[in-house]
């Protein structure tokens, strides 16, 4: 079939007419979509796409008009008798002229389509996305930063703004913050459309920043007064139409410039680094960039002491308005035992907005930390937990709290489990195996001791440290599984120091005294007493003879180490205890009377547990149990050596009282 004849026939079955039907309603809905898009909030680019949706359509059209309006011209062929002979819908020409048509039309809406989409779309993007990419192919933000305005009236002046924006700029990809866009190709897109469009300057700018799509935009202004240069500075949202952040009026002398140029480099940078994180650093304000480095640099080197304090240190120094470092200078002199130094610390912080609750929350915690009210010091820490759930010390922290300072061990799992540990290297992050350790603490309590096996075993092997040990040979011998104690012992023996293994003797010793098996802790603790050469001043040889009740030469022992250190409540306590059972009642008493004139202040309740030790060894329930009440009201902490794990108290763990004071805090 020739094109004429195909088109005269497609014009007798009204094809041309039902076709003509869809592109005038298209036409008539793009005419109304490009009125009332606007008025509807719609997307700009709602219209283009309304233009692919009805390209798409159009072959479809097509087609439904063969399916529901040409096979209405089916014919049929019937022989002389009637039959049928074919049953033919239309020519087939016509039918292959038909479908080849549509073909084409699909063709040709397909390429309109992709240009379309490609124009205003995909190379879109790529104009205003170019090499916006880090280093890591990370998407970069675009900053727009637009000209200081110059409010002095002198337009000597004129050359402080142009500093500003160069120093800012400098300052961005330097640290490679954002990719910038300068004033420069601002003012060329905006004269661009002066000239092609007749906007004013304003409209200009204003086009050509909707055309370039920052994600921010830093402006400013300074003024003159009094010979001071006075430096105001905002960055607003990539449409101009919110104000992100107004920073404090910068303020320097008039003949030095760059005293303000480089503090409000410091304060944008401060924002740009930390606005994600902004609820996390505690911050009313963001902090001066250099500033913010330095406590970078002190969280990378939490393990070396020195160098953690120093660089906190010198964080407060530039920026002595910046929060989170003094708080975390609080809290390394409180995790030191340097209590009063944190104390002092805390009581020269003073909130930089009444309005800062994070703030007044954090402080509420480090005071009640350092008062010994572990009811609050849950408190308070429950609010931080809930604003960074995700940040590693905080998880850390409450799972400690919940453990050791209010003894709710089954709250511990919750914390642990918000945080996975599968994709943690345990090499190189010592605060998964702290939280490791604390969570196989609370299974302990909870005699979860499969779990505790099962998490330890494999970590020993990365980390072989006895502090870890200690928590999977209680689970074995809680368990009854001796062998594995004796094995690990062992192990113990030959890799370690011998120090490292009479400490870990007499740990294993002192758990078969909780359970009960006093056969094998005698005879533990013969061998930590034989394996000394020398018989003074060492505390676990004291402590072998004490715990397995040869008071004579626990005595010897434990007058050699009060005479170098009369301090040591723990060690003092016990001599009593030694001196009254070998019949020294006066002298006891005295070592007592002097113990007591050791109180003083951030003891957290450590004087009145030892004289809870002693009066629990005379079997003074009353003054033990009064003594322990007050331990812990104090704040003494929930340890693998106190309270319920405390050998000493052994005879009262059934006790109703001794139960009470295990839920002081509940």
């Amino acid at each position: 079939m020739r094109l004429n004849q195909f088109l005269k026939e497609c014009n007798e079955k009204d094809v041309f007419k039902k076709l003509s039907i869809y592109v005038v309603s298209s036409w008539v809905i793009m005419q109304v979509m490009s009125v009332v898009w606007q008025p509807l909030g719609l997307p700009k680019e709602s219209i283009t796409i309304l233009i692919i949706i009805l390209l798409i359509g159009f072959p479809i059209n097509v087609y439904l008009v063969w399916k529901y309006h040409l096979l209405s011209f089916e014919k049929e062929i019937l022989d002389e008798e009637g039959n049928l002979v074919e049953k033919n819908y239309l020519e087939k020409s016509f039918k292959k002229m038909y479908f080849s048509s549509l073909a084409f039309i699909s063709i040709i809406s397909g390429m309109l389509i992709m240009l379309i989409a490609y124009n205003n779309f995909i190379n879109d993007l790529n104009i205003n996305n170019t090499s916006f990419y880090d280093d890591k192919n990370n998407l970069v933000d675009k900053i727009a930063v637009l000209e200081f305005g110059n409010g002095t009236g002198n337009t000597k002046y004129d050359i402080v703004g142009k500093m500003a924006v160069d120093w800012i700029i400098h300052g961005i990809t330097e640290n490679k913050v954002d990719q910038i866009v300068s004033p420069e190709v601002i003012e060329s897109y905006t004269n661009n459309l002066k000239e092609s469009s007749n906007f004013s300057s304003i409209n200009a700018q204003m086009a050509a920043l909707e055309y370039i799509k920052p994600s921010k935009i830093i402006s400013g202004n300074f003024y003159v007064q009094n010979n001071k240069l006075l430096f105001q500075c905002s960055i607003s949202d990539g449409k101009l139409n919110k104000v992100l952040k107004s920073f404090k009026m910068v303020e320097c002398d008039s003949n030095n410039p760059l005293d303000c140029i480089e503090e409000l480099k410091q304060v944008i940078l401060g924002y740009l680094i930390t606005e994600e994180n902004i609820l996390s650093l505690q911050e009313d304000f963001p902090p001066k960039f250099e500033a913010y480095q330095y406590v970078l640099d002190a969280k990378a080197n939490s393990e070396n002491k020195e160098a953690y304090i120093g660089f906190l240190n010198k964080a407060i120094e530039i920026d002595t308005n910046y929060f989170e470092p003094k708080v975390l200078r609080v809290a390394y002199y409180y995790n030191n035992n340097d209590f009063k130094k944190a104390d002092s610390l805390r009581k020269e912080i003073v909130p930089t907005s009444s309005g800062n609750i994070r703030q007044r929350n954090l402080l509420n915690l480090y005071e009640a930390l350092l008062q010994g009210n572990n009811r609050k010091v849950y408190g308070f820490l429950k609010k931080e937990y809930q604003i960074t759930p995700f940040d590693m010390e905080t998880n850390y922290s409450a799972m400690v709290v919940a453990s050791q300072y209010v003894n709710f061990p089954e709250d511990v799992a919750v914390y642990y489990d918000a945080i996975s540990m599968e994709d943690m290297d345990l090499e190189n992050c010592p605060s998964c195996i702290f939280r490791i350790y604390v969570k196989a603490m609370a299974d302990l309590e909870l005699n979860n001791y499969n779990e505790v096996i099962e998490s330890l075993n494999n970590i020993v092997k990365i980390d072989d440290d006895l502090f870890l040990q200690k928590p999977l040979l209680a689970a074995y011998i809680k368990s009854g599984n001796l062998i594995a104690v004796n094995d690990l012992l062992k192990k113990i023996e030959l890799t370690s120091e011998k120090p490292v293994w009479q400490e870990a003797s007499l740990f294993i010793a002192k758990e078969l005294l909780l359970i009960g098996d006093q056969q094998n802790a005698e005879e533990l603790f013969n061998k930590i007493i034989n394996s000394f050469e020398n018989q003074n001043n060492n505390e676990i040889l004291a402590a072998a003879y004490y715990f397995n009740k040869q008071y004579v030469e626990a005595e010897k022992a434990l007058k050699s180490i009060y005479v170098l250190n009369p301090n040591d409540i723990s060690n003092s306590s016990k001599l009593a205890v030694c001196l009254y059972k070998n019949g020294k009642q006066q002298e006891a008493a005295k070592t007592i009377a002097e113990m007591k004139t050791l109180e003083k202040d951030f003891q957290f309740g450590e004087l009145n547990y030892a004289l809870a030790q002693y009066y629990a060894a005379l079997d003074d329930e009353v003054n033990s149990m009064r003594n322990l009440f007050k331990s812990v009201a104090q704040g003494k902490r929930f340890k693998m050596d106190t309270y319920q794990n405390d050998p000493q108290f052994l005879n009262y763990l059934n006790n109703s009282q001794f139960q009470s004071i295990l839920k002081f805090w509940h």
